[in-house]
């Protein structure tokens, strides 16, 4: 049965992404990237989720502490474009699965000289939270803290 465009708007708003009919009038969802700039700590919410946070104009090293798992489902992307350390912190000390570590704190791309253009992508499903470093370069160091 065919979507109503109310049902779509809420859709769109508890899920962050911007709703669009197909030919048989049901609707799909189109993902649309937020790009969102801090330059010192910040608590992530689980509303914003999708959102993909950059570092432009920090001038020094922070973290972001991502929300409760128990929060999830959500999504965000970390991308270092200014010189300066970046951590993703979870919420609760052992809970962050990533680099060989099931029971990680944080993740960071700190290495002097090898940070720029480091991302961090961060998935929960409710009960556990993935975070993946990657780096534009082979080169890039990832930290792990547990």
């Amino acid at each position: 049965m065919p979507q109503s465009r109310t049902a779509q708007t809420v859709a769109s708003r508890a899920m962050g992404h911007s709703p669009a009919l197909d030919a048989d009038g049901y609707f799909t969802l189109i993902a649309i990237k937020r790009y969102v700039v801090k330059t010192a700590a910040y608590t992530v919410l689980e509303t914003e989720s999708g959102t993909c946070f950059l570092t432009t104009g920090a001038t020094a090293a922070f973290t972001f502490t991502l929300p409760a798992i128990s929060t999830g489902p959500w999504h965000f992307e970390f991308i270092a474009v200014a010189d300066f350390g970046m951590t993703v912190a979870a919420a609760t000390v052992d809970t962050m699965l990533t680099f060989n570590d099931a029971a990680a704190d944080s993740v960071a791309f700190s290495t002097a000289s090898e940070i720029m253009g480091a991302r961090i992508l961060v998935d929960c499903d409710g009960t556990t939270v993935v975070a993946t470093g990657i780096g534009v370069s082979h080169r890039q160091t990832m930290t792990v803290t547990s």
